[in-house]
C-alpha cells in the first residue's frame, strides 16, 4: 500500500503532462505545415511580394499604356482567369490586358469624353500575405476621374495566383466601398455638370456618358459591327430605353457597363461593338441573378496552400 501511495504523485504528473501535450499540439488530423503542391510553384514571400508590386507598377499611368500596347501583357499567363465583383469574369490574357490595362489607358487618352472610370496614378499596398504561389493584398491606389475633374481614393482586395514564370495564372478583385465611391463621384461631379442634386447629376452623367458611347460606335463599329442605325438612335437607347444602372452593375444591362465597355472597343471592334450594343454582347445583360453570382466557382487552381 505505501509503494502505491509513492507512486501516485508520479502518475498524476505523468497524466497532466500526457494531456497538457495532447492539447497543444491539437488535433492530429490536422497539418501545422503544408507540404508543398507538385504542380504549384513554392516561391518565398519576398518574391511573391515583389510580383505584386511589378503588377501595381504596371497598372498605373503611364505604364499602362505600354502592357496595352504588348497587346499581351507578359504579366498575365496565357489561359489567365479573372474575375471584377463589379463587372464579369475575364478569360485569356489578350481579354484581360484589355480590361486591365487598357480600360484605364482610354481614360487617360481621351479626358474629354465623360465616363466614371477612372485613371490610377499612384498607389500604396496597405495589406499584404502570401504563401507558396498565393497572394492576398490590399491596395489603396490614387484615381483620377479627369473628365469630372476629381481624384478621389480607391481601396482594390485581390487574390492572385502565380505560376512558375511569375505569371500571373488567376485573379479575384474586389473594389471596396464600391458603392460608396460611386456615389461621392455623382456628387461631388453635380457642380461640373451643372447639376444641383445627386439625382440631377445622374440624368445629366447619364446623357453625357451616353454620347460619349455612341461618339465612340460611330467612328469603330462600322459594316459589320454596326449596333445602331445611328447615332441619334444610340443616344436614344442608351438614354430611354437602358437603366443608368447601380454601382454593382457594371456587367449587367444598363449604361454603365456600356460605357465600361467603351474604353475597349478602338481596341477590338469585332469584339467590343456587341457589348456597347442593345444586346449587350454577353457582357452587358441581366442573365446574372445573384445567388449564380455568389455561389459559381471559376477556378481550377486552389487559393489556399496545398494540403489544407
Amino acid at each position: 500500500m505505501a509503494t502505491l501511495q509513492n507512486l501516485l504523485p508520479c502518475l498524476c504528473v505523468f497524466l497532466a503532462n500526457l494531456v497538457s501535450t495532447v492539447f497543444a499540439k491539437g488535433p492530429a488530423e490536422v497539418p501545422l505545415v503544408s507540404s508543398v503542391s507538385p504542380e504549384q510553384p513554392n516561391f518565398t514571400f519576398a518574391r511573391l511580394y515583389d510580383l505584386q508590386v511589378k503588377f501595381y507598377d504596371a497598372f498605373l499611368w503611364p505604364a499602362n499604356l505600354e502592357q496595352m500596347a504588348a497587346i499581351n501583357s507578359t504579366l498575365l499567363a496565357e489561359d489567365v482567369i479573372g474575375r471584377i465583383d463589379i463587372t464579369r469574369n475575364f478569360e485569356g490574357r489578350e481579354l484581360n490586358t484589355e480590361y486591365l490595362f487598357g480600360l484605364f489607358a482610354q481614360s487617360a487618352q481621351h479626358p474629354e469624353i465623360i465616363t466614371l472610370v477612372g485613371v490610377p496614378v499612384s498607389y500604396e499596398i496597405i495589406h499584404f500575405t502570401a504563401n507558396q504561389y498565393i497572394t492576398s493584398a490590399a491596395v489603396r491606389l490614387q484615381f483620377n476621374f479627369t473628365s469630372l475633374g476629381l481624384t478621389v481614393p480607391v481601396e482594390i482586395d485581390s487574390w492572385n495566383t502565380y505560376n512558375e514564370a511569375g505569371e500571373i495564372t488567376q485573379f479575384d478583385v474586389t473594389f471596396r466601398y464600391w458603392q460608396w465611391l460611386v456615389d461621392h463621384v455623382i456628387t461631388a461631379s453635380a457642380p461640373k455638370v451643372g447639376a444641383t442634386s445627386p439625382e440631377e447629376a445622374i440624368t445629366k452623367l447619364g446623357q453625357l456618358v451616353a454620347q460619349g458611347v455612341c461618339s465612340t460606335h460611330q467612328m469603330y463599329c462600322t459594316g459589320g459591327n454596326t449596333q445602331y442605325a445611328d447615332f441619334n438612335a444610340c443616344l436614344s437607347y442608351l438614354t430611354n430605353a437602358t437603366r443608368f444602372g447601380q454601382a454593382y452593375e457594371l456587367g449587367r444591362d444598363t449604361l454603365l457597363c456600356r460605357s465600361l465597355h467603351r474604353n475597349m472597343v478602338p481596341y477590338r471592334p469585332e469584339v467590343h461593338c456587341p457589348h456597347i450594343g442593345p444586346a449587350g454582347g454577353g457582357m452587358c445583360g441581366d442573365e446574372m441573378d445573384y445567388p449564380g453570382t455568389v455561389a459559381s466557382d471559376i477556378f481550377p487552381v486552389p487559393y489556399k496552400p496545398y494540403g489544407y
